[in-house]
């Protein structure tokens, strides 16, 4: 089976509240109900940081480490423009920001920063080329296309030495189809420098002659017939050449990601090959594979992970496909402990967890069939397997099913996407606290929700609008922002005015009702909601 990227998904498709370990707090503050989609996120972990630090708290059960590496933060800044009728939209641009949300890390912060740092260029010149394609396509009655620019990041390793991520640009500018590419971008955690790929290497001639023939014997293993006959010349001139491959850090090896056409066509994808700590070893510098005090790195099926983490045996999440049924039967795997999850459509993906006491965990989701998501935790200290929590609804693939806000990922704190059927099908973030026990703890009242989808009221809606009740009138449009999935919606008005919905969940009919009266009857049309 050919290896892709864990993001790919995001690119060629445009970064569950049940069984949740903490409870989910009472009557929202009217404040937020008074805030923007961004500002109902802040408000929200600035309560669940209140409701973490209160006496009330289950101080047992949230007591972590201390943290010794960086918790990474990313939220995506985006804008749309819209022929001057407002009916068509031109071109949608995102860029994330990325940020170190503990203290410690001004360096790395500053360098995050400076290389991310959201929604900073002009695209006047974009725009323009969309509105000459829009205007001569409608011209033709011909269906437009909006031109879209987007640059979104993954995190692969973070540790108390380095800092590893892959940059995915995707866009569209008019033709047969959209274009995407990488960068990957390593960092010193201490002094923030952006390093190069000599930087980590013990002897880089050796290095590069070996690397040259893996790579090659493993494009023709993974891709065999679909590559370019000149493939192995680029391998040799171009990887480690002037304008080298992109390469990151996981925690596997060294990944070396091709671009579009570089040594296959476009239907190939984009190749990768990664090159394992183990295997070259030799060539690399010690501290860059030797175990870490702590760490996360991303992690897919069927890789060992075990010697980042300085576990004796094999650890990985082991998938085996049954082709007769199209599905994956799931492994924990520690040493000579396993315990087997289940089956599922597709193993989608996870992170390894090494924290500061020691203790190692793998938290993963898979999916059941067409986005029935659930999230496992799993700890595998010392060769065991042990079952710690389970979150149906909720996964890490979040960004391409239209959900936002803050993402969080580090050794305590970490962000997950959750289904919510809440007045239509949306996805909401949500972050999460990693406690003593293995248990992901719910931080916050408000899932975060992000979408561009209108609701228009047809019949006179109950709200609630700067601390009072009242009503929407019939041609009202709104916007979902977020919920707490237990009563409480938040929306935003075209006018930019917020308030919240109060509902009863109707589990027999499978829908919301507001005063008694079905969601179907106050809106002209829902999302489906499946």
């Amino acid at each position: 089976m050919k290896k892709k990227l864990w993001c790919t998904a995001w690119i060629l498709t445009g970064l569950m509240i049940g069984g949740c370990s903490a409870e989910q707090g009472g009557e929202p503050d009217s404040e937020i109900a008074q805030e923007s989609q961004r500002e109902t996120m802040e408000t929200s972990e600035n309560k669940a940081s209140e409701m973490i630090n209160t006496e009330e708290s289950d101080k047992a059960v949230l007591e972590i480490p201390t943290l010794e590496i960086p918790t990474i933060g990313i939220v995506s800044e985006k804008k749309d423009w819209y022929t001057d009728d407002g009916e068509t939209l031109l071109l949608s641009a995102s860029a994330d920001k990325v940020t170190v949300e503990n203290d410690g890390y001004d360096a790395l912060n500053a360098a995050l920063s400076g290389q991310w740092g959201g929604l900073t260029e002009d695209y006047e010149e974009l725009l323009q080329t969309a509105k000459e394609h829009y205007e001569s396509e409608k011209d033709q009655d011909y269906y437009f296309m909006n031109y879209y620019i987007n640059e979104s990041v993954a995190v692969y390793r973070i540790d108390d030495r380095i800092a590893s991520f892959c940059t995915i640009y995707n866009d569209y500018e008019g033709g047969a189809h959209g274009f995407y590419a990488f960068d990957g971008a390593t960092f010193d955690v201490e002094s923030g420098k952006k390093m190069q790929l000599e930087d980590i290497l013990s002897d880089a001639e050796g290095f590069y002659d070996k690397a040259v023939s893996y790579i090659t014997q493993e494009l023709e293993t993974q891709y065999g017939e679909e590559l370019f006959p000149e493939y192995q010349e680029v391998v040799e001139t171009d990887t480690f050449g002037g304008t080298p491959a992109c390469w990151y850090l996981d925690n596997t090896g060294i990944v070396i990601q091709y671009s579009l056409y570089s040594v296959a066509p476009y239907v190939a994808g984009a190749p990768s090959v990664t090159l394992p700590y183990d295997e070259f070893a030799q060539y690399i510098k010690e501290e860059y594979t030797s175990p870490c005090n702590s760490m996360i790195a991303h992690v897919m099926e069927n890789e060992d992970i075990s010697r980042l983490l300085g576990i004796d045996g094999k650890v990985m999440l082991a998938s085996v496909e049954n082709e007769e049924y199209g599905t994956a039967e799931v492994t924990v795997v520690s040493g000579d402990s396993s315990e087997t999850i289940g089956s599922f459509s597709r193993f989608v993906e996870g992170y390894a967890i090494k924290r500061a006491d020691g203790r190692s965990f793998l938290i993963f989701c898979c999916d059941y069939a067409s986005d029935d998501f659930v999230t496992y935790v799993y700890e595998v200290t010392d060769g065991t397997v042990r079952a710690c929590d389970k979150l149906d609804g909720a996964s890490f693939e979040g960004a391409y099913l239209g959900a936002s806000g803050k993402f969080y990922l580090g050794t305590d704190a970490l962000s997950l996407f959750v289904h919510l059927d809440v007045f239509g099908s949306y996805m909401g973030s949500m972050k999460y606290q990693l406690t003593a026990e293995g248990k992901l703890a719910q931080t916050e009242e408000v899932y975060v929700v992000d979408t561009s989808y209108e609701l228009t009221v047809v019949k006179e809606l109950p709200v609630t609008l700067s601390g009072s009740e009242t009503t929407l009138p019939a041609g009202s449009m709104l916007r979902i922002t977020g919920t707490d999935n237990a009563g409480t919606a938040y929306f935003q008005l075209d006018t930019g005015e917020t308030g919240t919905i109060s509902y009863v969940r109707d589990q027999e009919q499978w829908q919301l009702l507001i005063d008694g009266v079905s969601e179907n009857e106050y809106f002209e049309l829902l999302p489906y909601a499946g």
